[in-house]
């Protein structure tokens, strides 16, 4: 399409018209194509494409500022392809840096010329062929100037001067606001995960806590039995000195006891080696360091895990009653999915006062996988559903925490391409089941799942 046929000849008399109709209506389809977009990748080659509509241009470039004395080319737009610059930082000359850093946009005859001076590989790619005009756009954000659109053209008359400057001003200005809105977005996102990691260290903590006490238990009872075979082996090495005959020996009352305290301390031993393994175990199973991230598996044994990981934090009076159905293996990051049982069954047992029962109910259909973990604890009213998966705050001692531990559990279900829903009365406990998609399949990235 020739410049005429776009902006309309300058000594037409419906030149005017050719902008309110054409032009303008141009721009708001171009505007719209690149605001709907949602991360840096996309938003640059989407600006370059959609400029080129409006700016006839034969090489176009885009440098943010990173400091005061250097740039960042975010990318170069030729013959209707993007391409990222291989060397994608520069440090311009004092005039081209001035002219980076104005305003407004500007305009410059015989470019070439004006920056000879300048070396980096991008100026010279961007001038190659000696263009008639240099036309730079600023990108504004809060009356700040972050970056430049630059396009190199032919010659350009006053009056399309004029109009360019018009119609380029207020598409860089909503190239601002995509870029403000995006850079919000992804500063809300890792605000999100330090948050998240944060519950999920101190989560960690509470559980290496739980572990240690576990284990502690059974090493207290392996040490105590040391003591007592020691005695034992000492007693019998006596008998065995004093008694001159193996009938002397069997008839001595204190070496047959040595013998049955031995028997005894051997299946205590490894009663207490069995506590320890199903322990390590259930640790390795609940968190699956060993194996890759996304991998079929039976929920129910992560449940299991997840269960003997966090059994000394239920209280005596709290029974725990399983009803299994039968599930096929789910493709799923298990830690994640572990950490969400966990989440569901700590909050089921302290929401229990006393004496209760948490009831974790599983089954399947020919769609979904769903897990119930029910609590007859004290439930909660209709205002506080509202607000069970936000953000709160909570007073531990003379400490206010914020919580996160199911917004890490939605999220959680959410990565899965699944829901959680929550049934609460207040006096009669709360029901929370997570609904699972059957059919997921793993995605080459390892930070989500793909239907």
């Amino acid at each position: 399409m020739s410049q005429d046929a776009v902006f309309g000849s300058p000594k037409s008399n419906e030149f005017q018209v050719s902008i309110s109709t054409l032009t303008l209506g141009t721009l708001y389809e171009a505007v719209l194509a690149f605001s709907s977009q949602d991360s840096f990748e996309t938003l640059w080659p989407s600006v370059c494409q959609n400029a080129r509509w409006l700016i006839p241009s034969r090489r176009m470039g885009i440098v943010l500022c990173t400091g005061e004395d250097s740039f960042e080319i975010l990318g170069k737009f030729a013959q209707g392809q993007f391409h990222k610059a291989a060397d994608s930082r520069f440090a311009p000359t004092d005039r081209l840096k001035e002219a980076l850093a104005k305003k407004n946009a500007q305009w410059f005859k015989s470019p070439g010329e004006e920056f000879r001076e300048e070396s980096h590989t991008f100026i010279t790619w961007l001038l190659q062929n000696q263009p008639d005009m240099l036309f730079a756009l600023p990108i504004l954000v809060k009356g700040k100037c972050i970056g430049s659109m630059l396009f190199v053209m032919g010659a350009v008359d006053a009056s399309d001067q004029a109009m360019l400057n018009t119609l380029g001003t207020i598409f860089a200005l909503h190239v601002g606001m995509s870029y403000t809105l995006i850079s919000l977005s992804d500063e809300r996102m890792q605000m999100q995960k330090k948050l998240l990691m944060q519950e999920k260290m101190a989560s960690l903590g509470n559980l290496v806590a739980g572990v240690a006490h576990e284990v502690n238990n059974p090493i207290g009872v392996i040490n105590s039995t040391a003591d007592v075979m020691v005695r034992c082996i000492a007693t019998i090495k006596k008998a065995l000195t004093n008694c001159e005959t193996l009938d002397q020996i069997k008839e001595n009352l204190t070496f047959e006891k040595a013998l049955q305290l031995l028997a005894q301390n051997n299946q205590v031993i490894a009663d207490a080696g069995q506590r320890i393994a199903k322990l390590v175990q259930s640790l390795r199973n609940f968190t699956k360091l060993d194996e890759a991230e996304f991998q079929n598996i039976n929920l129910h044994e992560g449940i299991e895990s997840t269960l003997t990981l966090i059994q000394h934090e239920f209280k005596e009076g709290v029974q725990v009653v399983k009803d299994y159905g039968d599930l096929p293996e789910f493709c799923c990051s298990p830690g994640e999915l572990n950490q969400v049982f966990m989440t569901l069954l700590r909050n089921a047992s302290q929401a229990i006062e006393r004496e209760g029962i948490i009831i974790i109910k599983t089954l399947a259909d020919k769609e979904n996988l769903y897990v119930k973990i029910s609590d007859t604890g004290k439930g909660m009213d209709s205002e506080k559903l509202k607000t069970v998966f936000d953000f709160r705050f909570t007073k531990r001692d003379s400490r206010v925490a914020m919580g996160m531990s199911l917004v890490n559990a939605y999220n959680i279900v959410q990565k899965h391409r699944g829901e959680i829903k929550v049934e609460s009365e207040v006096g009669k406990g709360s029901t929370f089941t997570v609904i699972l998609p059957k059919e997921l399949v793993r995605t080459s990235q390892s930070n989500g799942l793909s239907s």
